[in-house]
């Protein structure tokens, strides 16, 4: 089964397709899975994203899609699907505006005499007229969702419920990861002593020794805010979590900070010198911006440590996924989903910080997504960990299923159950 996504501007949305594109291309006899290029994400030849409101009319976006799927399918085969992301930051109108763009996908791909399916990622509950399936997170439902749900039995046909987002992380890729040489180097330092020592001289062994001998391994992997403000992430959340990690390392870990596109430049500074001050490791994921126009979007980072990142992302790339290979735990903030479809759905034990700002009336599933992981045991609060810690006791949270999986299975049923009917439908014509 070929499946591709639409881009948009949010990595983490489009790392939540890739994943759904990866699990949908897997060889069944070999295991192995079809790379995922940028041509696995559309979108327009002049670089727009594939949204109605990027487009001065609904003409010129339906125009935009039919020359993205001509050009797409010069070098391409057809896909079977195709993955709608759902960026609830844009309001009201989002689902309107999926819906038009699946129906505007299937026409471009109809005139090119194929048929083509598709799903809407992270939906929240919508009646879509040309969607095919429509995957929920639970932490979108409302009570009065789940009742409108059970009397709409057609609608109900088209849902996938699930608990937590798609990923397009396994072990197999951390590992691969984490053997390349610049990763392995970097990943020494916070494995045993035993591995970190070969290559020092006896003086500096009885030292390295006594400083890394029973050290653990804890990530910050940092979220951030949302452009209509409806999350907050400020230098007091950054306080906190750093006297968090200085908590840590008075109790033997290894701290490691990593950001997000959507954590604040002012946040990323004030960590990273601190990092520095006392000798933890930050590492920046933020794209960095090159110019006035690009500084304007807060998903760049615009700081005081433009020549330090710069060097980072030459020297060491993205090393976010092999340090995963080394962690004892991972701390997430509560509105950044990575800890249901990295930690979680990795079996990492799963800890979360709840104490940034979420607006509860605009954005209720970030609370509600905390929650209903909480109760099944997928993930314990910072403070929670903290006080096991103090304990001395270990941290363990529950392994989650595996988003992707489940999607790719609902997709490969609809395909099925399709082709069952055209076959029934041909049957009976020629009788």
């Amino acid at each position: 089964m070929k499946v591709i996504g639409i881009e948009t501007e949010g990595l983490g949305y489009n790392n939540q397709m890739r994943g759904i594109i990866l699990t949908g291309s897997k060889k069944r006899k070999s295991g192995q899975k079809v790379p995922v290029s940028r041509k696995n994400l559309l979108k327009a030849g002049d670089g727009r994203l594939l949204h109605p409101k990027n487009f001065e009319s609904d003409e010129q976006f339906d125009i935009a899609v039919k020359k993205t799927v001509a050009d797409y399918l010069v070098n391409e085969s057809a896909p079977d699907f195709v993955v709608l992301p759902i960026d609830h930051a844009h309001g009201k109108n989002e689902n309107a505006d999926v819906d038009k763009l699946a129906l505007s996908l299937k026409n471009a791909f109809n005139e090119q005499g194929i048929s083509i399916k598709t799903l809407a990622m992270g939906s929240n509950l919508y009646n879509y007229q040309n969607v095919d399936i429509v995957h929920i997170g639970k932490h979108l439902l409302s009570a009065e969702d789940e009742k409108s749900l059970a009397q709409n039995l057609s609608l109900k046909e088209k849902v996938v419920e699930t608990l937590g987002v798609p990923s397009n992380i396994s072990w197999t890729s951390i590992k691969n990861l984490a053997r390349q040489p610049i990763a392995e180097k970097i990943l020494n330092k916070y494995k045993s002593f035993k591995k970190v020592l070969s290559s020092n001289s006896l003086y500096q062994k009885d030292f390295i020794l006594q400083e890394q001998k029973g050290k653990k391994n804890v990530l910050f992997s940092l979220g951030g805010i949302t452009d209509n403000g409806a999350i907050g992430f400020d230098i007091q959340d950054a306080q906190n979590l750093f006297q968090t990690a200085i908590k840590l390392k008075s109790k033997g870990y290894n701290v490691i900070f990593t950001n997000s596109p959507r954590t604040p430049s002012d946040v990323t500074d004030y960590l990273f010198e601190k990092c520095q001050a006392f000798h933890m490791d930050f590492y920046n994921s933020k794209k960095i911006a090159q110019d006035e126009n690009e500084a304007k979007n807060f998903r760049n980072y615009n700081g005081k440590h433009k020549k330090e990142f710069e060097d980072q992302a030459k020297n060491i790339g993205n090393i976010y996924p092999a340090i995963l290979n080394v962690c004892d735990f991972v701390v997430n903030t509560h509105d950044s989903f990575s800890y249901t479809s990295d930690a979680a759905a990795l079996g990492i034990p799963s800890v979360v910080y709840t104490g940034n700002f979420i607006d509860e009336q605009r954005r209720p599933d970030c609370y509600k997504l905390f929650d209903l992981c909480h109760q099944k045991g997928y993930v314990i609060s910072l403070d929670e960990a903290i006080e096991k810690i103090n304990k001395g006791e270990k941290l363990s949270t529950k392994k989650m299923d595996d988003v992707s999986t489940q999607l790719v299975k609902a997709m490969k049923k609809s395909l099925s159950l399709e082709q069952e009917h055209i076959k029934k439908k041909a049957d009976y014509n020629n009788l």
